[in-house]
């Protein structure tokens, strides 16, 4: 008599957590879209709670368009947000940016749209860059050929996965006739998927305080997930970061867990902290980026006068040896120079060249301290 298989309750059990494992999974993600409609705000809205949009921002120098506060309405979805001046040759240091924050969840950015309009000497090219690579590459370069007439834009992109606590891009605008051009900015719109994937940090507050000559860094997590490590870094001018300290994190944490880290050894004048919180996979992102300006414990450096003569630099400051001072352009590139001691506690530096107008930094570093003095040279 031929039977029937008999299979194990284990292999039912199995089975069934095995379907609903996938049925989870194609369900998982769900549609998101972010959108700053200027509609007499810069503010935006999220669909999805996952996401903190902040306030659409232009860089570069203030609006000079007086029109309506800033807005017009002619074709305009409801009000569009006006701007001027724009440069002619491309400036990175001149855009609009619209940045949100992630709180709990990774997720995908699937498309970027907006709208754009010029007047007869407004901009007509235009770049979309974003935070993704830091702005280097654009994702389009294109041109706005008619006046007075908006142009709609939509950009497919493929970011999957994001872990970062923040995305922005920037639409630069630049190839203008002269300073009165304007270009408008209309429903800006982020696309995307939020997945059920939970950020292996997520980071309630990042605080830096002064107490006596050390800095006290704090921070809290509200969970974590998979977490390894925080590397606190630090930095003098925002370019160049270096580690001065690593906490073990949690690892997996549901409830509120605090660290403290305490730098004794700052630098002089402004430092510039951010957590890079590192997950066991070794991937990573950063927290917001603090600054905590100290005061020197003896005599500064001064640099006498401020702005500086292109051909020489004059300091002043107790026991300085100048073999310990370095000069660097706001690249990080050390310019080479000779000194000599002239009256008193001053000393006169000479550059190889000639120096550019622009900003430098002399560092001067003794006893593992390094102290830096911000130059502008005219």
């Amino acid at each position: 008599m031929k039977r029937n298989p008999i299979y194990p309750q284990k292999s039912i059990t199995m089975t069934i957590i095995m379907l609903l494992f996938f049925v989870s999974q194609a369900t998982a993600q769900e549609d998101f879209q972010i959108k700053w409609s200027m509609d007499n705000t810069q503010a935006g809205v999220s669909s999805h709670i996952n996401f903190s949009p902040y306030d659409a921002t232009l860089a570069g120098g203030i609006n000079s368009n007086a029109l309506n506060g800033g807005y017009g309405f002619t074709n305009a979805i409801i009000a569009a947000y006006v701007v001027r001046p724009w440069p002619i040759p491309f400036s990175n240091a001149r855009y609009m940016e619209f940045k949100f924050s992630a709180n709990s969840f990774k997720y995908n950015i699937s498309s970027l749209s907006f709208r754009l309009k010029r007047s007869p000497t407004g901009s007509k090219n235009f770049k979309v860059r974003s935070s993704v690579d830091n702005f280097i590459s654009d994702l389009t370069s294109s041109t706005l050929p008619a006046i007075n007439t908006f142009y709609s834009f939509s950009l497919p992109v493929g970011y999957n996965n994001l872990s970062d606590g923040t995305f922005s891009f920037r639409i630069y605008g630049y190839n203008t006739s002269d300073n009165s051009g304007t270009t408008w900015f209309d429903e800006i719109i982020i696309n995307g998927q939020v997945l059920a994937i939970v950020l292996p940090i997520d980071l309630t507050y990042f605080k830096a305080e002064k107490s006596e000559e050390n800095v006290m860094l704090s921070w809290e997590t509200a969970w974590e997930k998979n977490s390894k490590e925080f590397i606190v870094e630090r930095s003098a001018d925002l370019k160049e970061f270096e580690a001065i300290g690593t906490l073990k994190a949690a690892g997996e944490a549901t409830g509120r867990m605090q660290y403290e880290f305490i730098d004794d050894n700052p630098l002089t004048g402004a430092n510039y902290y951010r957590l890079r919180m590192k997950d066991r996979d070794d991937s990573f992102s950063f927290s917001k980026t603090l600054d905590v300006i100290t005061d020197a414990p003896e005599s500064p450096i001064l640099v006498v006068p401020n702005p500086a003569s292109p051909e020489k630099i004059t300091i002043s400051g107790q026991n300085i040896d100048p073999n310990l001072l370095s000069l660097t352009n706001l690249s990080g590139n050390t310019i080479s120079f000779r000194f000599e001691p002239i009256q008193g506690n001053s000393i006169d530096l000479y550059p190889e060249n000639p120096l550019v107008s622009g900003l430098y930094f002399l560092t001067y570093q003794k006893n593992g301290r390094k102290e830096h003095v911000k130059i502008l040279v005219p």
